[in-house]
């Protein structure tokens, strides 16, 4: 069994002509309401909505993000908002907007560990995979599946999670938040020299936490084939290597080849078998406990 969240309309986080933008959930909620496979599987409950989850509490943040940080946020928006960076927008209903879709990942977090369903996406906006823990970046408010993996190890003693990043864009935020934790290891797929720069194959994490980073920058271009082979040879000796309770996954759809702002050529099928080997790692090593979350795209 599989369970989602989704608030389709997300439009209190909103900026004119910004590609990260309320339609991506609304067009979520369309397909899940049209698509016959999809409807046929929520009528014989093999897909279940959980409900809207309480907005994650600032403990669960503290754990990845600064106390600073997170006043700094509430601050802006409080003033009517403004832009964090060039890049990074925050309206006064942006705080809410983002612990609300971070609380709704923990819910899936919950109900996976609880074993009320197998697997669970969470199909929330802003994204969170750029967010630092001193700092918003690139379109990310809070740093969603980081807190997802502190708040696993928390509240149902999980010791070991495996993340891993199929965005087009390194995934800098998450791996800054376990760079020297070897509890946490991030796995991170992207187009190497896009936005932001960072995820070198030589970087690995740092002190106790080295080898708690794995880096796998692709040219532009690479297509299906190049980056479902790379992944296909690499994640399962290094979910090997993690041994994960549990698997969290940041899904993000702008490494396909039409994305306005991506670099890549993979196709809605190359990015599901991606997904499908990243759910035989969490078979094999975490008793399938596999978590999702939407990130770009």
């Amino acid at each position: 069994m599989t369970a989602y969240t989704l608030r389709p309309d997300t439009r209190a986080h909103a900026e004119p002509g910004h590609p990260e933008r309320p339609e991506r959930t609304a067009a979520v909620a369309t397909r899940l309401g049209a698509d016959p496979v999809l409807v046929a599987a929520r009528i014989d409950g093999r897909l279940v909505h959980l409900p809207d989850a309480p907005e994650a509490w600032r403990e669960a943040l503290v754990r990845v993000h600064t106390a600073d940080y997170l006043d700094s946020l509430d601050a802006l928006a409080a003033r009517g908002g403004g832009h964090w960076d060039a890049d990074t927008y925050v309206t006064p209903d942006s705080p809410r907007v983002a612990r609300e879709a971070c609380g709704d990942l923990l819910a899936c977090v919950d109900a996976v560990m609880r074993g009320d369903v197998r697997n669970a996406f969470a199909l929330g906006r802003p994204p969170g995979h750029h967010a630092r823990p001193a700092a918003a970046m690139g379109f990310c408010l809070i740093s969603n599946v980081a807190v997802a993996a502190r708040h696993a190890q928390a509240a149902w003693g999980v010791e070991r999670v495996l993340i891993v990043d199929i965005d087009v864009h390194h995934g800098n935020g998450t791996e800054e938040a376990f760079a020297d934790d070897p509890s946490v290891v991030t796995f991170s797929t992207h187009c190497a020299g896009l936005y932001p720069g960072t995820g070198r194959v030589e970087d690995v994490g740092r002190g106790a936490g080295r080898g708690s980073a794995v880096n796998v920058p692709v040219p532009a271009g690479t297509d299906d084939a190049g980056l479902v082979g790379a992944v296909e040879r690499l994640l399962p000796a290094v979910a090997a290597r993690v041994r994960p309770d549990l698997v969290l996954l940041s899904v993000g759809f702008d490494a396909h080849r039409l994305d306005p702002l991506g670099a890549l050529a993979l196709s809605i099928a190359g990015i599901t078998d991606l997904i499908r080997i990243v759910a035989a790692v969490a078979d094999e090593h975490a008793a399938g406990r596999l978590v999702a979350t939407l990130e770009g795209g």
